[in-house]
């Protein structure tokens, strides 16, 4: 999908006024002072993870992130799906059958090497492409009954994404991007900005909300990506290769925020990946090569690998 697609997409008008009550909702992060480091980040912005413990600021559980009646009923649910591309006179079967479910709070990682398919799953995860054949479905909802514009408001309800590639406006400033879901949602404007600078602040931005992406560096640029996941508090993050583009000291820091994200939140994460290093922070790793899922691993975070 393409950036510009992607810009239509958000453009769906939602509901304020149930975006608002969602955003009212939302967790209280906070954020202790303590530089690190990051690719070119020079290390003078890197926090420390937002979810340290604090005698004055308690972190909060979001109501905002249940929104399945029946917890046994999955968030997302593949079903025999296929895609096929037509390449001249020969189809090419990106994804052979696909099985998958996925359940609300879960932090799943998607892992394959170049090539398997897991770009193509990962668009159907997100609900941003349509099977060729079988079933996805989203909250109980068949995706392909949906028309353009209801799948979009109801995708751009329930889930956050980040892009290896970040996808920021160029043209737009830091806090201009994070607020762009809710602008294109016709919130009230001041509201829009406090929750930009609520954002900025936990993913600690709040000195660059005027920079453009051109003045900041990639470990910068992700964090204002994942800001703008969160900018109307969906339940479902969905990253690809969000680390990618990152040195190691920087990747660290985003996976543990998404992972501490998880744990505190509530929220379901789903990585698309091709790093083995990311699999220590999943609770269930699903192994796909060449269109096929090779088998679906159940894992316990273990806190000495983090």
């Amino acid at each position: 999908m393409t950036l510009t697609e992607i810009i239509e997409t958000f453009k769906t008008k939602l509901n304020p006024s149930k975006t608002m009550d969602s955003l009212e909702r939302t967790a209280n992060f906070y954020d202790e002072s303590e530089n690190g480091s990051g690719e070119s980040d020079s290390g003078e912005d890197l926090k420390s993870n937002p979810y340290s413990n604090s005698a004055t600021v308690a972190v909060k559980s979001s109501e905002a992130t249940r929104i399945t009646l029946n917890e046994k009923e999955p968030l997302i649910k593949l079903t025999d799906v296929w895609k096929i591309y037509q390449m001249g006179e020969v189809e090419f079967a990106a994804l052979k059958g696909i099985d998958l479910e996925i359940y609300e709070g879960e932090f799943l990682v998607v892992l394959g090497p170049s090539g398997s398919g897991k770009s193509t799953l990962m668009n159907l995860l997100g609900c941003l492409d349509l099977p060729s054949k079988g079933t996805v479905f989203l909250n109980s909802r068949d995706i392909s009954e949906l028309a353009e514009s209801e799948l979009a408001r109801i995708r751009g309800q329930m889930i956050g994404f980040i892009f290896q590639s970040f996808n920021l406006i160029p043209t737009l400033n830091t806090m201009g991007n994070v607020i762009l879901p809710l602008e294109f949602q016709e919130e009230e404007p001041e509201k829009a900005r406090q929750r930009g600078e609520y954002l900025l602040e936990i993913v600690g931005l709040s000195d660059k909300k005027f920079n453009l992406p051109s003045q900041l560096s990639g470990g910068q640029r992700q964090r204002v990506a994942i800001a703008r996941s969160l900018a109307v508090n969906p339940p479902i993050i969905l990253a690809d290769e969000p680390t990618g583009n990152l040195d190691t000291k920087t990747g660290d820091y985003i996976l543990d925020f998404l992972s501490k994200l998880h744990e505190k939140e509530g929220k379901t994460i789903i990585i698309v990946t091709h790093d083995l290093d990311i699999v220590k922070h999943a609770t269930r790793v699903v192994y796909i090569r060449d269109g096929e899922i090779e088998k679906i691993e159940e894992r316990t975070k273990n806190k000495s690998e983090k």
